[in-house]
Formats: C-alpha cells, structure tokens, sequence
C-alpha cells in the first residue's frame, strides 16, 4: 500500500501532514528492518526524509544505521551505502555527532594494510574527531579516540580547556 498516495487521496491536506507521514514511514522503515527487510527499509527513511526535509537527519542516519546492522558479510557496497547515508544525515544535521561516528566506524571497515600500516580511507579521521568536537564525553568517545589511535591520527580536543574571558570594568 502506498501511504503517500493514500493521504493524498484523503481529502484536504492540513498544515503537518507532511510531517505525520513521514513519521509512518520512519516506523514503516523500523518494522522492514525488523523483519530483514533492508531494500524496504531504505525505500521508507528515503520516503520519509523527503517528506519532512526538517527531520531527514534522523531518517538517514536511520537509514544509516539500519545499513550497518544489515551487512554481517562485510559488503563493500552496502558498507558504501551506509556511509552515504550517514553524509546525508551529516547534510541535515551537522550537528548529530551519532553520524559521525558511524560514519567513521563504516569508513574504517573499509581500511587497508598497507606496509604493516592500517590506513583508513580519506575521511575517516575527521569523522571521528568531529564526533569528538560534539560529543568530547559521549557514548563512542573513547573508542573514537582508540579509532584515531589505530590509524596513527592524533587526537585533538578542545573539551576542559576554557575561554578566556573579556571583562570590561567601570571605573
């Protein structure tokens, strides 16, 4: 069944009915991913983020996500996949630092032995180190900084160190 074809068959359209669908694709693409259906599931957060553009960050870094989970036999395509959709929640929401994280942990799963040197593709440290710019204490840090570590990046934080601080005085 067509959920967007179906409102739009509904009647009038009321100022959040974008918005409210979208919401049942985002649980459409839940339920597919929960039952393995990854294609479904993709067609779904797609629909959704295009239907409310405001919360397309989640849907793709649902998207992304559920990408991630899907590929246990370490597909290069799917693992390209999931790294685009994690760009595009990047796109939405520079501000989601999740996306960061996974996009990096996707982008070293892509990672070569060169020379008895792992090296991560172009991106990977930076998606990393801005998941710690945003998130310097969040639930990946420490694994983001033993990421870095693995491939020979330094770690560069701002978090602890404080501003200085202009005062003007009356006299």
């Amino acid at each position: 069944m067509d959920l967007k074809k179906k409102a739009m068959e509904s009647g009038p359209s009321k100022p959040d009915d974008a918005k409210t669908l979208a919401a049942y694709y985002n649980n459409l693409g839940e339920a597919a991913a929960k039952a393995g259906k990854t294609d479904d599931a993709a067609k779904a957060y797609t629909q959704a983020a295009q239907l409310n553009p405001a919360g397309a960050g989640q849907y793709y870094f649902n998207l992304g996500a559920v990408l991630t989970n899907a590929n246990i036999a370490n597909d290069p395509n799917l693992r390209k996949a999931a790294v685009d959709a994690f760009d595009k929640a990047i796109a939405a929401d520079p501000t989601r630092a999740d996306a960061y994280y996974w996009k990096g942990s996707n982008l070293i799963g892509m990672a070569e032995l060169k020379d008895n040197k792992m090296v991560a593709p172009d991106g990977t440290a930076e998606a990393f180190q801005k998941y710690l710019d945003l998130a310097p204490t969040g639930p990946h840090a420490e694994e983001a900084k033993a990421m870095l570590a693995g491939i020979g990046a330094t770690v560069e934080t701002s978090y602890g160190q404080q501003k200085k601080k202009t005062t003007n005085k009356k006299q």
